[in-house]
């Protein structure tokens, strides 16, 4: 979708246009919509007709999309390729995949794996790039691929609790003016994050789950990352779940140290 915010249109302002444009237009795709016509990527990314013509064919021609007999788009090869040689995948969630189907094992409850969409404050998100299921954890709709705002996820608070003030500061400030922020139980936002920092984890109540989450230890070797778990209330257990989840962060920080 096109960058209406100020402050984040002033950070794109010497971004070139036809790379902005060529963004808005791939991130048009999601997991409800992985084919689209030129129409559908009108529509979702706000750009003229004739914009979104000319970009689609030449990302086709890049790789980055790939056109069927029907003039459908849809993410190219090119695209996959790249994703397997991202940290995020290589080595972050490889290595935790492992660890993160132990934790499932000794807590029987949904696992994730979530990192920054973005390095600048004004853009982060939390996206979820891994997680564990099974017969006996709750149906929750978190979903791999997927992105949401920082602050009404557990594994988003434990993300931001480990950045830098300055960091924190200037996504606090976003935070304020943006409504999608979304907070879980109207808490304050800096309240929120220095809990975490405080406890070392963060946790998230709603009508039937609770949310716990923890950053793992951060390394050069790997994207900054946080582990978390997705219980049903009536299960939930906090003083069995929490050191679960830190002694698994911990386990994956050492595997990724290890590389």
């Amino acid at each position: 979708m096109p960058i209406e915010d100020s402050a984040e249109a002033e950070r794109l302002k010497d971004v070139p246009s036809v790379l902005r444009r060529s963004v808005d237009l791939l991130r048009c795709f999601d997991v409800d919509a992985d084919t689209l016509s030129v129409s559908e990527l009108v529509e979702r990314s706000g750009l003229p007709r004739s914009s979104v013509h000319r970009l689609a064919m030449d990302l086709v021609t890049l790789g980055f999309l790939t056109r069927s007999s029907r003039a459908r788009y849809s993410i190219g090869a090119l695209m996959f390729e790249l994703g397997h040689v991202s940290l995020i995948h290589s080595r972050l969630r490889t290595l935790a995949q492992v660890h993160m189907t132990r934790l499932y094992d000794a807590s029987g409850e949904n696992v994730f794996l979530g990192v920054l969409s973005s390095d600048l404050p004004e853009f982060a998100a939390m996206l979820n790039v891994g997680q564990v299921r099974g017969p006996r954890s709750v149906t929750t709709s978190e979903r791999e691929g997927a992105r949401s705002p920082l602050l009404s996820t557990a594994l988003g608070r434990a993300l931001v609790s480990v950045q830098s003030d300055e960091w924190v500061e200037g996504f606090l400030q976003k935070a304020k003016r943006d409504a999608a922020a979304d907070l879980a139980n109207a808490e304050d936002p800096a309240d929120a994050i220095q809990f975490v920092r405080e406890n070392g984890y963060a946790k998230i109540f709603s009508e039937t789950t609770v949310s716990l989450a923890t950053p793992i230890p951060s390394s050069d070797s790997a994207p900054n990352a946080a582990l978390g778990i997705v219980a049903a209330r009536e299960r939930w257990d906090e003083h069995r779940l929490v050191p679960l989840l830190k002694t698994t962060a911990l386990a994956v920080a050492k595997n990724i140290a290890r590389k």
